[in-house]
């Protein structure tokens, strides 16, 4: 059969979908990116299922038309993690999804820190704590809050275990996704029994665990249709998108990663389990079995950034060049921006300090700031998180030898300069920016056997930022200066 032989990527991001098409190499042969807007009321965020399908339909059909010999001989996924939906057993919806950002279930939450040890609840699951954002919490609160729907409930799917039903029609996950529920264990590999029991939730309501990389089954023909690619063509199982990007950005060995999408995420990837004490940091199942990661995370930073563009810009077009709108804004603003800071708590905060009641702040503005100054204020902010995520990975014995930037924000030389600045190392950015679904490509192109079981990527980075000496001391100012805001406004939250 003739075609370039290649894979399709499937990355379900927080506020977007892309899709793409690898090469036998894992080189990125096509991507498109496919916008969609979540329903946010106040700490309820959903969104409609039909949106996830709909966008990876539309981008499938771009890229193969800039790829026109493509022949797709497998399909890999990759999505963000806690995102879940109850479906029947036909598989079909029963409500919206209930987005990873949705912190309705504070009250289900506080029952279960009554029932749960909180520091057994971080050595089984590796998760930091027990909030209203927690599936496990969010499963109570269906069952309390919508009981017929939940008493209808075939399964419980996590958002790439939704997209893999519609592909294959089968019921499966993996693991590195289901760390981030709060009913999965570490130590096993597998469901925790007793974190379930706390909920009342049957363990017979989630999927079948599969291994990262795995068959889940053949594309069904309807969906092959749909998407404009063959029947039977086999899909895998993948991994959650930070561990999916740790994967092919070669996190591990002193190579940290940091992602700058929706949220700001570190990966150090380890072959121990190590909890800390005094404040947890989140610990993941890799892709690779028998690894994990730490994974330092704040929740909003490229949301923030998008939140701050669509709210106060509405002059600005959406997409990549509403953001380069906001960069040569910014970049004519000195370092520090004349003592404007911000707190980008939009969504609470994870790490250094855990307070999901935490909210964003802009202090020391006066009447000499523009709009370029809180722009500037944004990015910094991510900036100094970073910097705070280095220092805990440290003391967790994953020092920082070289650190990869990843996620739409590499995409910014403005704000690669600016983190590097910021946290006083050189960033470099691999050849594909498209990590996240070069990781599940490399999983599917491995499980089909286009791939050596231990393939990775070998390519020279395509930027590189040095720190500028010369700026330290002001970015070590405001630095502090954020920390001492925070410190002040802690008490309020």
């Amino acid at each position: 059969m003739s075609g370039r032989r290649c894979i399709a990527a499937l990355d379900a991001g927080t506020t977007a979908v892309k899709v793409c098409l690898f090469s036998e190499t894992a080189d990125l042969l096509a991507v498109s990116v496919q916008e969609y807007a979540l329903d946010a009321r106040g700490d309820r965020v959903e969104a409609d299922p039909d949106r996830y399908w709909q966008a990876i339909c539309q981008g499938m059909a771009r890229v193969l038309a800039q790829v026109p010999n493509a022949r797709v001989e497998a399909v890999g996924l990759t999505t963000q993690g806690e995102t879940l939906v109850p479906v029947d057993a036909a598989g079909q919806p029963l409500r919206p999804f209930l987005v990873w950002l949705d912190g309705r279930a504070g009250a289900q939450a506080e029952a279960l820190r009554a029932r749960l040890d909180e520091t057994d609840f971080y050595h089984t699951t590796g998760l930091p704590g027990i909030e209203g954002a927690l599936p496990l919490a969010k499963l109570r609160w269906l069952a309390e809050e919508e009981p017929d729907l939940f008493a209808r409930t075939h399964k419980v799917l996590l958002l790439e275990d939704y997209l893999l039903f519609r592909l294959t029609g089968q019921m499966v996950t993996e693991p590195s996704l289901q760390t981030s529920t709060g009913w999965f264990r570490l130590d096993t590999d597998g469901y925790w029994a007793e974190g379930l029991a706390a909920a009342e939730i049957p363990a017979d309501k989630l999927p079948e665990l599969r291994e990262c990389g795995s068959l889940a089954g053949p594309l069904l023909g309807e969906a092959a249709r749909q998407l404009g690619l063959k029947a039977g063509t086999p899909v895998f199982t993948g991994a959650m998108d930070q561990t999916a990007a740790a994967l092919a950005a070669g996190s591990g060995n002193g190579v940290v990663t940091e992602t700058t999408g929706t949220a700001l995420v570190a990966a150090a990837v380890t072959q121990t389990l190590r909890f800390p004490a005094g404040h947890p940091v989140t610990l993941y199942r890799h892709a690779v079995k028998g690894q994990f990661v730490y994974l330092p995370i704040g929740n909003t930073a490229g949301m923030a950034l998008r939140w701050f563009r669509d709210q106060f810009c509405p002059d600005l077009p959406a997409g990549g060049a509403g953001y380069a709108a906001l960069d040569r804004m910014a970049a004519a603003v000195p370092p520090g921006c004349e003592g404007l800071v911000f707190l980008p708590y939009l969504s609470g905060c994870v790490d250094p300090d855990s307070c999901p009641q935490a909210r964003a702040v802009f202090f020391g503005a006066t009447l000499a700031h523009t709009r370029a100054h809180f722009a500037r204020a944004v990015l910094e902010s991510t900036a100094f998180a970073l910097a705070d995520f280095l220092e805990m990975l440290a003391a967790l014995g994953c020092p920082c030898r070289e650190l990869r930037s990843l996620g739409g924000g590499a995409a910014s030389g403005l704000w690669q300069q600016i983190k590097a600045d910021a946290c006083g190392r050189t960033l470099t950015v691999p050849a594909c920016r498209e990590a996240t679904a070069q990781g599940a490509a490399i999983l599917a192109g491995r499980g089909c056997g286009m791939m050596a079981p231990d393939f990775l990527p070998a390519a020279p980075p395509a930027a590189r930022y040095v720190p500028d000496p010369s700026v330290a001391g002001a970015y070590a100012r405001a630095r502090e200066q954020a920390h001492q805001l925070y410190t002040a406004v802690r008490p309020l939250y």
